[in-house]
């Protein structure tokens, strides 16, 4: 077997994100194609980057994992070094005002471009973190080994240094989405470098190949993440007695959670709960009895939330996949989705299997509608998710696209 290595911040059954599970669910299929290394951190908690798991060498699911130290991140300067990219990158593109005159011209001259911008840039994101010398390392002196490298996440220090060394042999799968960081000046030497980009939507190639033009001139296609057909145990009981509405992910203020638990606090629906899946990263505590915090759960638990809730929320901006919506509609249920996202409105409008909010009292809408559908309503939604899902999302295709890119990689280096 030809062997190819995947490259990503964080690796675990344990890990709660949706880049790190679409990264260990392609590693299990191309496993039965190819002998499959994952390079990635010791890493657990994405927030501290702590050393949780050994370094070195172990299996998980019949796939090789080789775990680096995380050496040297610095959160406090990543921080510092970023306050100054973003407020370069917003005063620089505010228009000025009679209003902002004043304050416009001291932020941009606070936040003016530096001549050794490039270079606060790589240290900023050598301090965002997981940092692995050793991974690099690694990379440079075995590559002849591997006929592909496949890098997760263009946000990370491994993608990102991991480029460098083994741009002739890579395969990028951005999962890039709309948010600030994203425009940060320092990326476009990064998008130069791959020979091949594996976008997961169309919208996801839109906004990275307008935003970065060099990535037009890059080979490229859309594949995202397969799903089989789920088998429902329609006599296993409810988990809870009321409806519900379920989110599944990781609970934070950057995935629109405090959005999300402030709009259904508002809302005058008693008997209704919301019940939120995933470790939970929000500082502030939530005392209202229709809200419902699991913690992280296993698959089988999710799955029995899922099949019996009333609708998936989704309240996240920037997402370049989003496979728990996939999830939900693969399962037949309706998304209530966040419209500001532009890949989560394209999912809702070409399936037809859920809806879209923007602002509170429009969330309060679409929830009432949710809770109105016939089972007529129902059964067309259920129709309309899994087709959808059956059309685009299907792991055949999806193996043979990486097929070609892997192959092409290494017929170009």
């Amino acid at each position: 077997m030809d062997k190819i290595a995947i490259v990503v911040q964080r690796y675990g059954k344990e890990v709660n994100g949706g880049a790190e599970l679409h990264a260990r669910l392609l590693a299990e299929r191309l496993k039965e194609r190819y002998e499959v290394d994952v390079l990635t951190s010791c890493s657990l908690d994405y927030h501290k980057w702590d050393n949780h798991y050994p370094s070195g060498e172990e299996m998980i699911d019949g796939v090789r994992v080789l775990r680096f130290i995380n050496e040297n991140e610095d959160r406090k300067k990543a921080r510092r070094l970023s306050r100054y990219l973003r407020g370069n990158l917003l005063y620089y593109n505010t228009k000025y005002k009679l209003s902002n005159i004043f304050t416009l011209s001291f932020r941009r001259f606070r936040y003016r471009k530096r001549k050794n911008h490039e270079q606060i840039f790589d240290l900023w994101i050598e301090k965002h973190g997981p940092v692995s010398k050793k991974m690099m390392s690694y990379i440079a002196q075995e590559k002849h080994k591997y006929k592909a490298f496949i890098f997760f996440s263009y946000l990370f220090y491994p993608t990102f240094f991991g480029l460098q060394e083994a741009a002739e042999k890579s395969v990028l799968i951005p999962t890039a989405h709309d948010e600030p960081l994203f425009y940060f000046s320092g990326f476009g030497r990064m998008f130069s470098l791959p020979r091949f980009i594996m976008y997961n939507t169309e919208s996801e190639k839109i906004l990275v190949e307008s935003t970065y033009p060099v990535t037009r001139k890059i080979k490229s296609d859309i594949a995202g993440v397969g799903f089989d057909h789920p088998i429902l145990d329609k006599k296993k009981e409810p988990p809870i007695s009321s409806p519900y509405f379920v989110y599944i992910g990781r609970i934070d203020v950057n995935k629109g959670c405090k959005e999300l638990i402030d709009y259904f606090s508002r809302m005058n629906k008693p008997r209704v709960k919301l019940v939120m899946i995933g470790k939970n990263h929000l500082k502030t505590t939530v005392k209202n009895d229709n809200i419902i915090f699991t913690g992280f759960i296993d698959e089988e638990e999710k799955q029995s939330y899922l099949q019996h809730c009333e609708a998936l929320i989704i309240p996240s901006r920037y997402e370049s996949l989003s496979m728990v919506t996939l999830e939900a509609m693969s399962f037949g249920k309706p998304v209530l989705a966040n419209g500001h996202c532009e890949v989560l409105k394209s999912h809702i409008e070409q399936s037809e299997a859920g809806f879209v909010y923007y602002n509170e009292k429009n969330f309060i809408v679409q929830i009432n509608k949710i809770l109105s559908l016939s089972d007529h309503d129902k059964q067309g939604i259920a129709q309309n998710g899994r087709s959808y899902v059956e059309r685009n999302f299907q792991w055949e295709n999806i193996m043979r696209k990486f097929d070609a890119a892997i192959d092409y990689v290494n017929a170009t280096e």
